[in-house]
């Protein structure tokens, strides 16, 4: 999958968020490695992708993982963890 595909979308796994919850689940895992990094120098990795055109970035391999999870278990998903505050020593 494209870096475009991925970030140039609004909602990029609607298809399988909606077939994850035609099949009973309710939390979809997207797993993503870069594969190809972007080759394109009017395009650095600092720019956003959709800035880019036509360039189409990095090639990344996509896994993705449906689940049943709990009330509980979503509610734990959906709350970030607390921030620990960093000591310089």
């Amino acid at each position: 999958m494209t870096e475009l595909d991925i970030e140039g979308q609004k909602d990029p796994f609607r298809r399988e968020r909606n077939e994850a919850g035609a099949a009973g689940g309710n939390a979809l895992l997207v797993l993503s490695r870069m594969t190809v990094s972007r080759h394109d120098a009017d395009c650095p990795t600092s720019s956003p992708i959709t800035d880019c055109p036509p360039s189409s970035g990095a090639w990344f391999s996509v896994v993705l993982e449906s689940y049943a999870c709990t009330p509980d278990a979503l509610s734990k998903l959906s709350t970030p963890p607390p921030k620990v505050p960093h000591t310089i020593h």
